[in-house]
């Protein structure tokens, strides 16, 4: 994931950091801080004590929300890898630093309408949708009741007013899909993610229309349910390998499952490549420290999450509505080869 963040005692206190020392959001440690009458004593004592002992100073940023110029990003995000999710942070805070802006990162989870969103979307300069996220017309619609600018990372079509930025899943798993039947492989075992996951059903929607440009068939036993994490490539693999005539390829629709599969083939003693071919999809720093290095299809994470945060920033009438495709790359490395014979 790169650097360590600095410790703390090696680095100034953030607003952030007062925040979670208090157990309240950074709207209200701001409130405090800029000496807002609607806050409760004791909240407001416990603030303040906060601050104390990390010894928070006020900074540029916190000035310019006082001054209504905020210069504090949101990126959103629901269930998802860790590792796919150590890029985009990567990419939103190298972006948002090198401009002078600070970045926030806010999980929402199911069920977020009922417990509410967290307080200040007003104080955001704007907020970047990650998938699923970036398909909740609910949440879409609180941040422009907010009047807080957002860009979805996402590939589907976006209100008027909102900028995506995405890359061809479908084609990029069409791509896997075919390099996979060039090495001769026709049974090949996919596995997916989860349903409501817009990525997820662009990226198995590729890989049915490969097969389908090779006059194969999807057969329903060789697509199995995933959750985007490790644990389910593992029982997807298990699922996969044990039927009566198994695949000679997987195709995982992200590296976490793939690196489940390589770790059921190693259990049961099944050569990878020379018996068994293993595929992933995002190219993330997991790709390379399993082995064999899987190989894959390259997202670019990391220019994406800072493409949006820059579309936030640069808040040009021309950006709004706007769509851009970054491209994607299919990097061959030793998990796969020949079907065998």
């Amino acid at each position: 994931m790169g650097d360590s963040p600095a410790p703390r005692e090696m680095r100034p206190a953030t607003i952030i950091d007062v925040a979670r020392e208090a157990g309240v959001s950074f709207k209200t440690v701001s409130r405090v801080l800029n000496g807002e009458p609607n806050v409760r004593a004791p909240t407001r004592e416990r603030v303040l004590e906060a601050a104390g002992r990390l010894g928070y100073r006020a900074n540029p940023h916190a000035r310019s929300l006082r001054a209504g110029q905020s210069r504090l990003i949101g990126v959103f995000f629901g269930h998802l890898s860790r590792n796919y999710l150590s890029e985009l942070q990567i990419g939103a805070l190298e972006k948002a630093n090198a401009a002078g802006f600070s970045i926030v990162f806010e999980t929402l989870k199911p069920g977020w309408e009922e417990t509410g969103l967290p307080p200040g979307l007003s104080d955001l300069a704007g907020a970047v949708l990650v998938p699923p996220l970036s398909e909740d017309a609910a949440l879409m619609a609180r941040l422009t009741e907010a009047g807080t600018p957002f860009v979805r990372l996402s590939h589907t079509d976006a209100p008027a007013e909102a900028g995506r930025v995405s890359m061809d899943d479908s084609g990029a798993a069409l791509a896997m899909t075919e390099y996979l039947i060039g090495l001769g492989h026709r049974r090949i075992g996919f596995i997916t993610g989860p349903a409501n996951h817009p990525q997820a059903q662009l990226r198995q929607s590729g890989f049915e229309a490969g097969l389908a440009a090779h006059g194969l068939q999807a057969e329903p036993g060789l697509i199995v349910p995933g959750a985007f994490d490790f644990e389910s490539g593992l029982a997807a693999a298990r699922a996969l390998l044990d039927l009566p005539s198994p695949p000679s390829a997987i195709f995982a629709s992200n590296d976490d499952m793939a690196a489940g599969v390589l770790a059921v083939a190693y259990r049961s003693r099944i050569r990878v490549p020379e018996e068994l071919s293993v595929a992933g999809f995002d190219d993330t720093p997991l790709a390379t420290t399993v082995s064999p290095v899987l190989t894959t299809i390259y997202q670019p994470g990391r220019e994406m999450a800072a493409r949006a945060v820059g579309m936030l920033i640069d808040r040009r009438s021309e950006d709004r509505g706007r769509h851009i495709v970054l491209p994607h790359r299919l990097v061959v490395r030793e998990s796969t080869a020949p079907a065998p014979r």
